[in-house]
């Protein structure tokens, strides 16, 4: 894009980062959250149907029997960016193409508890303007399902062996097992994990001896209710996975068949699961569920959320 360029913002330290033209961006120790949040920063906002040549993508969705992949949400160049499918009644798949597609991670108002958060998460204006879809985050810290980094501080234990998603400072995100796959590095911003890894390894880590609590405790014990989780294929695009009244080894299972190669689940019963998708149409956003059956509107995430939630981000 003529006259504009990505800029990665430093934790700390009221410096000049980069210029745009003849302007100079600030990145203030204030708000400490360019990096923070796994966003990049540009010089304002991209058009859908616009960009560079650069954001022409060679990825796809996963070929998979009996899963039809349909473009919901928006365009780069002409290119969707997301695509949704629906393996059964029960679950939704929400494809993303992560050689365009940037992510940003924003703490909810309650829950990670005790967490910090940086200026910038608590104005939507700072993700909505390049929203491309959203969907929930982990279970509360209480929970005690895994730890949490964020800021450049440790609020929970990271936790080795742990199912766990990571975005890094200039925005990419990764979904492996701590410890083996993922580590701590000067370029992480946010670490996020939350019980074992469903899938690992492209296998199904579910099984007949699991409890009713393996894979997070049910509304009143029952056996099937609204699950999530994040996975992500050999070509590093992420796919989301909502279902509704499922079991985690349904959920599971609909992962493995697209090709997903390691994965992680997120929350859980009747109304924190979400995903949503969104266009853009002059200053106007709209957002669409993945499945009619989330219950959330998809305008939660066009404000301050009171749980955390993940945003991928047109470029």
């Amino acid at each position: 894009m003529s006259g504009s360029a990505f800029l990665r913002i430093p934790r700390t330290g009221a410096q000049v980062v980069g210029v745009i033209g003849a302007s100079a961006v600030l990145a203030l120790a204030v708000t400490g959250c360019g990096s923070a949040t796994g966003a990049s920063v540009n010089s304002g906002q991209m058009g859908v149907g616009s960009g560079p040549e650069s954001s022409r993508s060679s990825l796809a969705p996963p070929e998979a029997d009996g899963v039809t992949w349909k473009a919901q949400g928006s365009k780069v160049d002409g290119v969707p960016v997301t695509y949704v499918a629906r393996p059964d009644d029960s679950i939704s798949l929400l494809w993303m193409d992560s050689s365009i597609l940037k992510y940003r991670y924003v703490p909810g108002y309650k829950v990670p508890e005790n967490g910090p958060e940086c200026a910038d998460d608590r104005n939507p204006k700072t993700w909505m303007p390049k929203a491309a879809a959203g969907f929930n985050g982990g279970f509360q810290l209480t929970d005690n399902a895994g730890g949490y980094y964020y800021l450049g501080k440790t609020i929970r234990p990271l936790k080795s062996g742990l199912g766990t998603i990571v975005i890094a400072q200039d925005g990419t995100a990764k979904v492996g097992k701590w410890g083996r796959d993922l580590e701590l590095s000067a370029d992480t911003a946010v670490v996020r994990q939350n019980l074992p890894l469903v899938v690992d390894s492209s296998k199904d880590q579910t099984s007949s001896r699991d409890t009713a609590s393996t894979w997070g405790a049910a509304d009143a014990g029952a056996s099937h209710t609204n699950r999530s989780a994040i996975g992500q294929l050999a070509d590093g695009s992420l796919v989301f996975a909502f279902g509704s009244l499922v079991t985690a080894p349904e959920l599971a299972k609909s992962l493995v068949d697209v090709g997903v190669v390691n994965a992680v689940a997120l929350d859980m019963n009747k109304s924190w699961p979400t995903g949503f998708t969104y266009t853009h149409s002059q200053s106007k956003v709209t957002g669409s569920r993945i499945h009619p059956l989330v219950v959330r509107s998809p305008d939660e995430y066009k404000a301050q959320f009171q749980k955390d939630f993940f945003m991928a981000e047109l470029p």
